[in-house]
């Protein structure tokens, strides 16, 4: 039994080194992932430039301008003007024959301006004679037919004109229903910008702000870890210690029970002892009684006995020899309460570890703190020194300038008077358009009514008129309409060609470009690296893409130096890695004790092996001695012939029987309980001994696994406190890279910018503005064929002269005149008058 409880101490020592590993293997050293307030994203919106219904009518204009201008965008002549101011007046001839489109259409809005006025005076001295248009001369079969065809192609211009008016009226009200949204977008613009500019100039504040997420986190991990470290090397040494504490206690139980036994052995010792000088008191005296008798010269046959009688003695020795009385001394002497003391002491130090290693660790986990706050502190002071270009918060102070607001109005106003002047002129031409309309109508109404095929009546007279009075305006207005038509087509064709349609096609960031690499713009270069342009830059902007990409490779190397964790993190890895508990004072076993222990152990086997306290033999071989002599002596008394003798001798041997059985027999008892005490403690010393042995062994290795469990735990822990601090700050950096290249280093918004500016000025402006003067130039040209159809109408709405069969002409044919002479000859007029 105590050999399987050593064995099972092994055992349970054995499990528990095995399983030390087990409360750090189980840490999580994993991250959690940290939330951070997000920079505001920009809420630049792209405005959309679909004309709708009138979309058409946009296409037909830029068709008619490409035809008008079909030569590439001028970049050379640009860039050369730029270089050289009097390049224009020096190459004027390429300016030309650029602009050779517009030239023709200037010189056709010339020659338009000077001959309708002059052609409309001519009409009006020619009118004031009685000619151009006054009345059909005769009718004839085709007359009629005449009259229909003039009236429908009168219609139809009427129609194109009416037709071109209508979208007249409806560009000029799209570019002032634009103006508005239009103004209404660029002020939500520059707010956007103003709101954006000043997200960029907070932003670094905002970054540093959000370092307490981090900060905390590793100050809150920091706090469990310190709260918990105490235990948890406790827990880890708990394995290793209980086992060997309780092999202790179980080694101090034993000197118990060894101690008890040689109390045991020492109390039959002195028992056996103290019978055996009994005995041989009584031995000696009924020695010599028997001896006395034997010798009475009455006694007949004595002889017999006296040898026996004179060897009747007790040969016994119970007296431990001096060296094993010495181990005995030695083993009883050990006490156990030392023992104990040492192992409360082990306990008490044991259970006293969280509070050592707190103390030994308070410091440690203070500096860390103390290293992040400074780094906080470094952060802070490299964001104040952090500037931003003076040209981003002249950009800010601009967008939110009162001027701002001061333009708008202005340009309200300014597009107001715009409206009116567009209202009139397109009320002019509705003028004209109302004349012929009356014109046709009165006058196919009065063809309708009256009585004479050959006359006529008021209304178709007034029909005739009212068409005369819009040939009239035609030519009053027409040098009007033309001068403003040239003058918006050209400002809005060329505003078309050389700025909206190279903005949607980016051949003007090209050009911007070839500026560039003539200094006569900045130089893109000179911020980012080399191969960006302003075209590439756009291009790259429009795709989303962040600006750190294009810039140069050393302030690249320098940001990912910034964001990179192990610029920060080599004081707070230092200091971490300091993190160390000495646990050398935690003694599971003193030198007093362990000292008392092998003593134990050397004198127990010494003591224990001495098995041979005194024979067996000899208590025996007296029992047998004493036993034979009573019969001897009994046999003698019964053959004495002297009564008084044979009675001594019968009483000798009774008393020899008492003897035996009150002595020897008792001794005899004890004496086997001592030789089983002796063979226990012989059988129960190698085992104690093992178990002693054993117990040292581990107390030795134990208390070197508290050092080494301690600091491989420790090293684990702050390898763990280090993984997740370190991966803590790397999410911020990356949420601070990630900031940097989509909000502080975004340069999509500009392109949303700029594609709006464009959206405003060409599609919201300049398309309806276009389709504006192309209808009222549509209209003005139309005017030719109105004039013309016009003036031939009106001529059939009149009376018809000298019509043959015309009746009022053959009444008055039928009217006979009197005679009357005089002297004025009658002209002959072909035929004789009636008499």
């Amino acid at each position: 039994m105590e050999l399987r409880r050593g064995r099972m101490d092994f055992l349970v020592v054995l499990a528990g080194l095995l399983l030390i590993a087990s409360p750090i293997e189980a840490q999580n050293c994993t991250a959690e992932g940290l939330e951070f307030q997000d920079l505001p994203q920009h809420n630049f919106s792209r405005l959309d430039g679909d004309a709708g219904s009138i979309e058409p009518l946009y296409n037909m204009v830029n068709l008619y301008l490409d035809a008008v201008q079909p030569n590439d965008f001028p970049t050379d002549i640009i860039q050369n003007a730029l270089i050289n101011q009097n390049y224009i007046n020096e190459n004027y001839q390429e300016v030309v024959r650029y602009e050779a489109g517009y030239l023709v259409s200037f010189i056709i809005g010339v020659l338009f301006f000077i001959f309708m006025p002059l052609v409309g005076l001519i009409f009006c001295c020619c009118r004031c004679c009685g000619k151009c248009g006054g009345e059909v001369k005769e009718r004839r079969k085709s007359t009629d037919c005449q009259r229909n065809t003039l009236a429908i192609f009168l219609l139809m211009t009427t129609i194109i004109i009416l037709a071109g008016v209508a979208c007249a009226f409806t560009a000029n009200q799209r570019v002032t229903e634009a103006m508005e949204p239009s103004l209404a977008a660029l002020r939500g613009m520059f707010a956007d910008v103003s709101t954006y500019i000043d997200s960029i100039l907070g932003a670094t504040t905002k970054l540093l702000a959000q370092f307490s997420v981090p900060k905390d986190k590793v100050f809150s991990e920091l706090d469990r870890v310190s709260g918990t470290l105490g235990v948890t090397v406790r827990d880890a040494l708990g394995p290793i210690v209980s086992p060997v504490l309780a092999m202790v206690s179980a080694r101090i139980a034993d000197i118990d029970t060894v101690k008890a036994r040689m109390l045991n052995i020492s109390a039959a010792n002195v028992s056996l002892t103290q019978a055996q000088t009994q005995l041989a008191a009584e031995l000696t005296t009924v020695r010599a009684n028997i001896v006395s008798t034997l010798n009475d010269p009455n006694c007949v046959g004595c002889n017999v006995a006296a040898g026996a009688a004179n060897n009747l003695q007790a040969d016994l020795t119970y007296s431990l020899p001096p060296e094993v009385q010495v181990a005995f001394n030695t083993v009883m002497s050990l006490s156990t309460v030392s023992l104990n003391d040492s192992l409360q002491q082990a306990n008490q130090t044991f259970n006293d570890i969280p509070g050592r290693v707190t103390s030994q660790t308070t410091q440690i986990f203070t500096d860390i703190k103390r290293v992040i706050n400074d780094t906080e502190r470094n952060l802070n002071s490299k964001a104040v020194s952090v500037q931003f270009p003076d040209a981003l918060q002249n950009v800010d102070t601009i967008v939110n300038s009162p001027q701002v607001a001061e333009v708008s109005a202005e340009v309200k106003q300014y597009d107001y008077y715009r409206w009116v002047v567009s209202i009139v002129l397109c009320c002019i031409i509705l003028l004209i358009i109302a004349c012929n309309a009356l014109g046709l109508g009165l006058g196919t109404a009065g063809i309708a009514t009256r009585e004479d095929v050959h006359g006529s009546n008021a209304c178709s007279e007034s029909g005739a008129n009212f068409l005369m009075a819009g040939v009239g305006f035609s030519f009053i207005f027409s040098s009007l309409l033309i001068l403003l038509v040239f003058v918006t087509f050209f400002v809005g064709g060329n505003a078309r060609t050389l700025g909206c349609k190279p903005w949607a096609s980016g051949e003007i960031y090209q050009l911007v470009d070839q500026l560039a690499e003539q200094d006569l713009v900045y130089d893109l270069s000179n911020f980012f690296n080399s191969s960006v342009s302003y075209s590439s830059l756009y291009r790259h902007c429009e795709e989303g893409k962040s600006l750190l990409l294009l810039l140069p490779s050393s302030q690249i190397t320098d940001l990912e130096t910034f964001l990179n964790v192990d610029t920060y993190s080599g004081d707070i890895v230092q200091n971490i890695n300091q993190l160390n508990v000495d646990l050398s004072s935690v003694v599971l076993l003193d030198t007093a004790s362990r000292t008392d222990l092998m003593a134990f152990e050397s004198n127990l086997i010494e003591a224990a092996g001495y098995t041979n306290l005194i024979g067996s033999d000899n208590l025996q071989n007296l029992t047998n001695n004493l036993l034979d002599l009573a019969d001897v002596l009994e046999g003698l008394g019964q053959n004495q012939a002297n009564p008084t003798i044979s009675t001594a001798l019968s009483q000798h041997a009774v008393r020899l029987r008492t003897i035996e059985r009150t002595r020897l027999r008792p001794m005899r008892q004890d004496l086997a309980q001592l030789n089983v005490s002796f063979q226990d403690l012989a059988t129960f010393a190698p085992t104690v001994q093992s178990n002693i042995n054993n117990t040292i062994q581990n107390i030795d290795v134990a208390q070197a696994e508290i050092i080494s469990t301690t600091t491989n735990l420790i090293k684990n822990v702050s390898d763990c406190l280090t993984t997740r601090a370190l991966d803590y700050f790397r999410q911020y950096l990356r949420w601070v890279r990630t900031m940097i290249m989509d909000n502080l280093l975004s340069c999509q918004p500009a392109v949303i910018l700029i594609d709006n500016l464009r959206v405003i000025s060409c599609d919201n402006i300049t398309d309806p503005w276009n389709a504006f003067w192309f209808c009222l130039g549509w209209c003005t040209l139309f005017l030719i064929p109105s004039i013309i159809f016009a003036v031939k109408t009106a001529k059939h709405y009149r009376a018809i002269q000298n019509e043959v069969g015309s009746p009022a002409l053959s009444e008055m044919m039928q009217f006979k005149f009197p005679r009357v002479e005089n002297s004025y000859p009658m002209a002959s007029s072909g035929t004789a008058p009636a008499h």
